[in-house]
Protein backbone atom coordinates (compact mmCIF):
# COMPACT_ATOMS: atom_id res chain seq x y z
CA UNK A 1 0.00 0.00 0.00
CA UNK A 2 2.36 2.13 0.51
CA UNK A 3 3.92 1.95 -3.10
CA UNK A 4 0.49 1.89 -3.90
CA UNK A 5 -0.19 5.56 -2.11
CA UNK A 6 3.40 6.72 -3.60
CA UNK A 7 2.61 5.79 -7.06
CA UNK A 8 -0.39 8.05 -7.00
CA UNK A 9 1.38 11.17 -4.97
CA UNK A 10 3.07 11.34 -8.24
CA UNK A 11 -0.24 10.97 -10.80
CA UNK A 12 -1.56 13.51 -8.48
CA UNK A 13 1.94 15.86 -8.58
CA UNK A 14 1.18 15.45 -12.29
CA UNK A 15 -1.98 16.50 -12.64
CA UNK A 16 -1.28 19.88 -10.30
CA UNK A 17 1.59 20.63 -12.35
CA UNK A 18 0.78 20.16 -16.01
CA UNK A 19 -2.70 21.34 -15.46
CA UNK A 20 -3.20 25.22 -14.85
CA UNK A 21 -6.49 24.20 -13.17
CA UNK A 22 -9.07 27.50 -13.37
CA UNK A 23 -5.89 30.19 -13.65
CA UNK A 24 -8.46 32.65 -15.01
CA UNK A 25 -10.32 32.55 -11.83
CA UNK A 26 -7.38 32.92 -9.35
CA UNK A 27 -4.33 34.76 -9.01
CA UNK A 28 -2.09 32.03 -8.08
CA UNK A 29 -3.47 29.45 -10.69
CA UNK A 30 -4.82 27.02 -7.72
CA UNK A 31 -7.81 26.78 -5.84
CA UNK A 32 -7.43 25.92 -2.25
CA UNK A 33 -9.86 22.32 -1.58
CA UNK A 34 -11.91 21.53 1.01
CA UNK A 35 -10.36 17.65 1.17
CA UNK A 36 -6.57 16.89 -0.03
CA UNK A 37 -6.99 16.04 -2.95
CA UNK A 38 -4.29 13.20 -3.13
CA UNK A 39 -5.59 11.65 -0.16
CA UNK A 40 -9.09 12.02 -1.57
CA UNK A 41 -8.03 9.88 -5.03
CA UNK A 42 -5.92 7.35 -2.68
CA UNK A 43 -8.84 6.31 -0.71
CA UNK A 44 -10.96 6.00 -3.73
CA UNK A 45 -8.52 3.97 -6.14
CA UNK A 46 -7.94 1.05 -3.81
CA UNK A 47 -10.61 -0.54 -1.47
CA UNK A 48 -10.41 -3.75 0.70
CA UNK A 49 -13.89 -5.06 1.98
CA UNK A 50 -15.42 -7.68 4.26
CA UNK A 51 -14.90 -10.59 2.29
CA UNK A 52 -17.98 -12.85 1.35
CA UNK A 53 -18.88 -16.32 1.51
CA UNK A 54 -18.20 -17.50 -2.31
CA UNK A 55 -21.57 -18.85 -3.29
CA UNK A 56 -20.00 -20.20 -5.93
CA UNK A 57 -20.49 -20.61 -9.36
CA UNK A 58 -22.10 -20.57 -12.41
CA UNK A 59 -23.77 -17.37 -11.22
CA UNK A 60 -27.24 -15.94 -12.46
CA UNK A 61 -27.24 -12.37 -11.30
CA UNK A 62 -30.69 -10.51 -11.63
CA UNK A 63 -29.46 -7.23 -12.70
CA UNK A 64 -31.72 -3.87 -13.93
CA UNK A 65 -30.00 -3.10 -17.29
CA UNK A 66 -30.33 1.15 -18.35
CA UNK A 67 -30.49 2.59 -21.43
CA UNK A 68 -30.27 6.25 -22.69
CA UNK A 69 -32.58 7.54 -25.74
CA UNK A 70 -30.84 10.07 -26.78
CA UNK A 71 -33.41 10.93 -29.60
CA UNK A 72 -36.14 10.80 -27.22
CA UNK A 73 -34.59 11.87 -24.32
CA UNK A 74 -35.54 9.15 -22.15
CA UNK A 75 -34.03 6.48 -19.83
CA UNK A 76 -35.51 3.39 -20.34
CA UNK A 77 -34.84 0.14 -17.42
CA UNK A 78 -35.08 -3.23 -18.40
CA UNK A 79 -35.13 -6.62 -16.15
CA UNK A 80 -32.10 -9.02 -17.31
CA UNK A 81 -30.29 -12.18 -15.99
CA UNK A 82 -26.60 -12.67 -16.69
CA UNK A 83 -24.85 -15.60 -16.26
CA UNK A 84 -21.35 -16.14 -15.60
CA UNK A 85 -20.22 -19.73 -15.67
CA UNK A 86 -16.95 -19.51 -13.95
CA UNK A 87 -15.05 -16.83 -11.96
CA UNK A 88 -13.22 -14.80 -13.59
CA UNK A 89 -9.66 -14.12 -13.73
CA UNK A 90 -8.79 -12.57 -17.22
CA UNK A 91 -10.63 -9.31 -17.41
CA UNK A 92 -10.67 -6.63 -20.44
CA UNK A 93 -13.01 -3.20 -19.57
CA UNK A 94 -13.70 -1.54 -22.36
CA UNK A 95 -14.46 2.11 -21.28
CA UNK A 96 -12.42 4.68 -18.79
CA UNK A 97 -15.19 4.84 -16.03
CA UNK A 98 -15.42 0.56 -15.95
CA UNK A 99 -11.75 0.61 -15.57
CA UNK A 100 -11.78 2.98 -13.01
CA UNK A 101 -14.20 1.01 -10.69
CA UNK A 102 -12.49 -1.90 -11.89
CA UNK A 103 -9.10 -0.59 -10.70
CA UNK A 104 -10.20 0.05 -6.79
CA UNK A 105 -12.32 -3.42 -5.74
CA UNK A 106 -10.42 -5.70 -8.13
CA UNK A 107 -6.73 -7.52 -7.63
CA UNK A 108 -4.75 -6.05 -10.10
CA UNK A 109 -3.69 -9.14 -11.60
CA UNK A 110 -6.85 -9.96 -13.11
CA UNK A 111 -7.17 -6.81 -15.58
CA UNK A 112 -5.16 -8.17 -18.28
CA UNK A 113 -6.22 -4.96 -20.66
CA UNK A 114 -7.12 -1.43 -20.94
CA UNK A 115 -8.65 0.15 -24.00
CA UNK A 116 -6.31 3.68 -24.82
CA UNK A 117 -8.68 6.20 -23.25
CA UNK A 118 -7.89 4.96 -19.83
CA UNK A 119 -4.41 5.61 -20.14
CA UNK A 120 -4.90 8.85 -21.21
CA UNK A 121 -4.86 11.57 -18.87
CA UNK A 122 -7.20 13.77 -20.71
CA UNK A 123 -9.95 11.17 -19.93
CA UNK A 124 -8.48 9.14 -16.91
CA UNK A 125 -7.33 9.67 -13.62
CA UNK A 126 -5.66 6.51 -13.56
CA UNK A 127 -4.11 7.10 -17.12
CA UNK A 128 -0.35 6.65 -16.12
CA UNK A 129 -0.47 3.83 -13.90
CA UNK A 130 -2.45 1.84 -17.04
CA UNK A 131 0.17 2.70 -19.11
CA UNK A 132 2.71 1.05 -16.82
CA UNK A 133 0.38 -1.95 -16.35
CA UNK A 134 -0.34 -2.46 -19.97
CA UNK A 135 -0.82 -3.89 -22.67
CA UNK A 136 -3.22 -1.17 -23.81
CA UNK A 137 -5.47 -1.72 -27.09
CA UNK A 138 -7.59 1.00 -29.39
CA UNK A 139 -11.31 0.82 -28.84
CA UNK A 140 -12.27 -0.77 -32.27
CA UNK A 141 -9.68 -3.62 -31.95
CA UNK A 142 -11.77 -6.45 -31.15
CA UNK A 143 -9.62 -9.04 -32.58
CA UNK A 144 -6.62 -7.68 -30.78
CA UNK A 145 -8.96 -7.74 -27.41
CA UNK A 146 -9.88 -11.45 -28.62
CA UNK A 147 -6.40 -12.72 -28.70
CA UNK A 148 -5.73 -11.06 -25.03
CA UNK A 149 -8.27 -14.47 -24.51
CA UNK A 150 -10.55 -12.67 -21.50
CA UNK A 151 -12.76 -14.83 -19.54
CA UNK A 152 -14.86 -11.36 -19.10
CA UNK A 153 -15.55 -7.58 -21.17
CA UNK A 154 -17.08 -5.33 -19.81
CA UNK A 155 -18.71 -3.24 -22.31
CA UNK A 156 -21.00 0.09 -22.15
CA UNK A 157 -23.64 1.65 -24.25
CA UNK A 158 -21.22 3.36 -26.63
CA UNK A 159 -18.79 0.55 -27.05
CA UNK A 160 -20.55 -0.15 -30.63
CA UNK A 161 -22.69 -2.97 -31.61
CA UNK A 162 -19.97 -4.42 -33.92
CA UNK A 163 -17.63 -4.79 -31.64
CA UNK A 164 -20.05 -6.93 -29.32
CA UNK A 165 -21.15 -8.92 -32.19
CA UNK A 166 -17.38 -10.14 -32.93
CA UNK A 167 -17.00 -10.95 -29.29
CA UNK A 168 -20.28 -13.16 -29.25
CA UNK A 169 -18.71 -14.83 -32.07
CA UNK A 170 -15.52 -15.19 -31.22
CA UNK A 171 -17.45 -16.87 -27.68
CA UNK A 172 -16.08 -14.46 -25.44
CA UNK A 173 -18.31 -13.65 -22.46
CA UNK A 174 -19.09 -9.85 -22.34
CA UNK A 175 -21.44 -8.01 -19.92
CA UNK A 176 -23.11 -4.63 -21.34
CA UNK A 177 -23.04 -2.25 -17.90
CA UNK A 178 -25.57 -0.13 -20.03
CA UNK A 179 -25.93 3.89 -19.15
CA UNK A 180 -24.74 5.25 -16.44
CA UNK A 181 -23.78 8.73 -15.50
CA UNK A 182 -25.23 9.82 -11.68
CA UNK A 183 -22.90 8.94 -8.55
CA UNK A 184 -26.12 6.87 -7.52
CA UNK A 185 -25.71 4.73 -10.79
CA UNK A 186 -22.38 4.53 -10.44
CA UNK A 187 -22.49 2.94 -6.92
CA UNK A 188 -25.29 0.23 -8.52
CA UNK A 189 -22.62 -0.50 -11.24
CA UNK A 190 -19.83 -0.40 -8.98
CA UNK A 191 -22.37 -2.99 -6.95
CA UNK A 192 -23.03 -4.96 -10.29
CA UNK A 193 -19.56 -5.33 -11.07
CA UNK A 194 -18.30 -6.56 -7.60
CA UNK A 195 -21.21 -9.54 -7.78
CA UNK A 196 -20.10 -10.12 -11.30
CA UNK A 197 -16.36 -10.81 -10.39
CA UNK A 198 -16.73 -12.26 -6.64
CA UNK A 199 -15.61 -8.98 -5.17
CA UNK A 200 -18.83 -8.18 -3.74
CA UNK A 201 -17.35 -6.93 -0.65
CA UNK A 202 -14.91 -4.55 -2.00
CA UNK A 203 -17.81 -2.92 -4.23
CA UNK A 204 -19.49 -2.37 -0.97
CA UNK A 205 -16.50 -0.97 0.65
CA UNK A 206 -16.23 1.18 -2.38
CA UNK A 207 -19.93 2.52 -2.48
CA UNK A 208 -19.07 3.32 1.77
CA UNK A 209 -15.98 5.25 1.31
CA UNK A 210 -18.20 7.24 -1.45
CA UNK A 211 -20.81 8.05 0.97
CA UNK A 212 -18.28 8.63 3.45
CA UNK A 213 -16.18 10.73 1.63
CA UNK A 214 -19.44 13.06 0.32
CA UNK A 215 -20.69 13.56 3.94
CA UNK A 216 -17.46 15.03 4.89
CA UNK A 217 -16.73 16.79 2.35
CA UNK A 218 -20.70 18.58 2.74
CA UNK A 219 -19.44 19.20 6.19
CA UNK A 220 -16.45 21.16 4.92
CA UNK A 221 -18.57 23.20 2.80
CA UNK A 222 -19.85 26.80 4.13
CA UNK A 223 -23.58 27.71 4.82
CA UNK A 224 -25.60 29.53 2.57
CA UNK A 225 -28.92 31.39 2.36
CA UNK A 226 -28.63 31.18 -2.18
CA UNK A 227 -27.48 28.18 -3.62
CA UNK A 228 -24.73 29.34 -6.42
CA UNK A 229 -26.10 28.55 -10.18
CA UNK A 230 -23.60 26.53 -12.24
CA UNK A 231 -23.63 26.45 -15.94
CA UNK A 232 -21.50 23.51 -17.65
CA UNK A 233 -20.95 24.88 -21.40
CA UNK A 234 -18.91 22.36 -23.76
CA UNK A 235 -18.10 23.09 -27.12
CA UNK A 236 -20.86 23.24 -29.97
CA UNK A 237 -22.95 25.07 -26.68
CA UNK A 238 -24.18 21.93 -25.43
CA UNK A 239 -25.46 21.51 -21.63
CA UNK A 240 -25.89 18.75 -19.58
CA UNK A 241 -28.87 18.27 -17.31
CA UNK A 242 -30.35 16.08 -14.84
CA UNK A 243 -29.22 12.62 -15.78
CA UNK A 244 -25.62 13.98 -16.52
CA UNK A 245 -22.48 13.56 -14.17
CA UNK A 246 -22.08 17.07 -13.85
CA UNK A 247 -25.64 17.31 -11.99
CA UNK A 248 -24.32 14.92 -9.57
CA UNK A 249 -21.08 17.40 -9.23
CA UNK A 250 -23.44 19.98 -8.57
CA UNK A 251 -25.59 17.70 -6.20
CA UNK A 252 -22.81 16.81 -4.12
CA UNK A 253 -21.50 20.52 -2.68
CA UNK A 254 -25.30 21.92 -3.09
CA UNK A 255 -25.05 23.59 -5.89
CA UNK A 256 -27.31 24.34 -9.15
CA UNK A 257 -26.75 23.21 -12.30
CA UNK A 258 -28.41 25.22 -14.29
CA UNK A 259 -29.10 23.05 -17.00
CA UNK A 260 -31.29 20.70 -15.03
CA UNK A 261 -33.05 23.51 -13.38
CA UNK A 262 -33.95 24.74 -16.96
CA UNK A 263 -35.22 21.14 -17.42
CA UNK A 264 -32.52 19.89 -19.64
CA UNK A 265 -32.54 16.27 -19.11
CA UNK A 266 -29.62 15.33 -20.35
CA UNK A 267 -27.54 17.26 -23.00
CA UNK A 268 -29.23 20.14 -24.90
CA UNK A 269 -27.57 22.96 -27.30
CA UNK A 270 -28.38 26.51 -26.34
CA UNK A 271 -27.84 29.53 -27.93
CA UNK A 272 -25.90 32.77 -26.42
CA UNK A 273 -29.73 34.18 -25.97
CA UNK A 274 -30.36 31.38 -23.65
CA UNK A 275 -27.24 31.83 -21.62
CA UNK A 276 -27.67 35.15 -20.95
CA UNK A 277 -31.24 34.70 -19.86
CA UNK A 278 -30.42 32.43 -17.72
CA UNK A 279 -27.88 34.39 -16.31
CA UNK A 280 -25.57 31.89 -14.14
CA UNK A 281 -23.18 33.04 -11.18
CA UNK A 282 -20.65 30.83 -12.54
CA UNK A 283 -19.67 29.06 -15.81
CA UNK A 284 -17.47 26.42 -16.29
CA UNK A 285 -15.68 25.27 -19.54
CA UNK A 286 -13.70 22.55 -20.66
CA UNK A 287 -9.88 23.82 -20.00
CA UNK A 288 -9.14 22.29 -23.61
CA UNK A 289 -11.38 24.43 -25.22
CA UNK A 290 -11.09 27.72 -26.56
CA UNK A 291 -14.54 28.88 -24.96
CA UNK A 292 -13.92 31.54 -22.14
CA UNK A 293 -11.88 33.89 -24.34
CA UNK A 294 -15.24 33.25 -27.30
CA UNK A 295 -17.68 34.01 -24.27
CA UNK A 296 -15.59 36.64 -23.24
CA UNK A 297 -15.46 38.45 -26.53
CA UNK A 298 -19.33 38.16 -27.38
CA UNK A 299 -20.92 41.10 -27.39
CA UNK A 300 -24.56 39.28 -26.71
CA UNK A 301 -22.89 37.94 -23.09
CA UNK A 302 -21.22 41.68 -21.96
CA UNK A 303 -24.21 41.97 -19.74
CA UNK A 304 -24.18 38.81 -18.06
CA UNK A 305 -23.41 38.36 -14.55
CA UNK A 306 -20.29 35.28 -14.65
CA UNK A 307 -18.76 37.64 -17.92
CA UNK A 308 -18.90 41.14 -15.81
CA UNK A 309 -17.71 39.08 -12.58
CA UNK A 310 -14.91 37.55 -14.46
CA UNK A 311 -16.77 33.88 -13.35
CA UNK A 312 -15.86 32.16 -16.48
CA UNK A 313 -13.90 28.98 -15.14
CA UNK A 314 -11.63 26.68 -17.24
CA UNK A 315 -11.33 22.99 -15.42
CA UNK A 316 -9.29 20.22 -17.25
CA UNK A 317 -11.97 18.14 -19.15
CA UNK A 318 -11.11 14.50 -16.99
CA UNK A 319 -13.05 16.30 -14.68
CA UNK A 320 -15.89 16.74 -16.58
CA UNK A 321 -15.90 13.72 -18.34
CA UNK A 322 -15.79 11.71 -15.41
CA UNK A 323 -18.10 8.85 -14.82
CA UNK A 324 -16.51 6.77 -11.95
CA UNK A 325 -16.54 7.37 -8.01
CA UNK A 326 -13.56 9.75 -9.00
CA UNK A 327 -16.10 11.95 -9.78
CA UNK A 328 -16.21 13.64 -5.69
CA UNK A 329 -12.26 14.44 -7.18
CA UNK A 330 -14.21 17.14 -9.43
CA UNK A 331 -16.74 18.07 -6.69
CA UNK A 332 -13.63 18.76 -4.64
CA UNK A 333 -12.19 21.38 -7.06
CA UNK A 334 -15.20 22.67 -8.19
CA UNK A 335 -16.40 23.39 -4.38
CA UNK A 336 -13.05 25.20 -4.42
CA UNK A 337 -13.79 27.17 -7.07
CA UNK A 338 -17.33 28.43 -6.00
CA UNK A 339 -16.39 28.65 -2.38
CA UNK A 340 -13.12 30.17 -2.93
CA UNK A 341 -13.42 32.35 0.34
CA UNK A 342 -14.37 29.37 2.65
CA UNK A 343 -10.81 27.27 2.09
Amino acid sequence: MKKATLVFGFVFIYLFMFHPWVSQCYEDGSPKMPLDMETLQDSLSCVRGETKSDRGWPRAIEYEHEVYDFRKDALHHEKKIFVMASKPVRIIPHAVGVSEILWAICPRERLIAFNEFSADPEFSFIADLVKKRGPIFRSKQTELVIGYQPDLVFTVFYSGADFKEKLKQAKISYFDLGYFGTIESIKKQALLVGKIIGEEGNAEALVKTIDETIQGLRKKLPSTTKPIRVLYYDEGGYIPGKSSNFESICNIIRVINVGAEQGIKSWSQIDYEALLKWDPDVIIVPQESHLREQLIANEILSHAKAIKKGKVCEIPGVYLSVDSQYMILSANLLAGILYEEAF
